[in-house]
C-alpha cells in the first residue's frame, strides 16, 4: 500500500521578497521532516481566489424518443 501525507499551509504575503522568506523557513522545516521521510518534497504555488460566476440555466430539451412519441 502506498500513502501520501500532505501538510497545507496558506500564507498571505505582500510581495515576492516576503514569499521567499516564507519559502526559506519552510525549506528549513522540510529538512527536519526529511530526517524521517527522505522523499518529502515542498511545492509552493500562487493561489488565486475564484471569481463568482453566474450561470444561466440551459433550456430543457426533449429526447428523440419523446419527440417521436408526441408526433404519433
Amino acid at each position: 500500500m502506498k500513502l501520501c501525507g500532505q501538510i497545507s499551509i496558506e500564507l498571505t504575503v505582500d510581495d515576492f521578497v516576503e514569499a521567499a522568506d516564507h519559502q526559506k523557513r519552510l525549506e528549513g522545516l522540510l529538512a527536519t521532516i526529511r530526517a524521517s521521510y527522505p522523499d518529502a518534497t515542498l511545492a509552493m504555488r500562487e493561489r488565486r481566489e475564484r471569481k463568482a460566476m453566474s450561470l444561466a440555466r440551459a433550456a430543457p430539451r426533449a429526447s428523440g424518443a419523446l419527440s417521436r412519441y408526441s408526433e404519433a
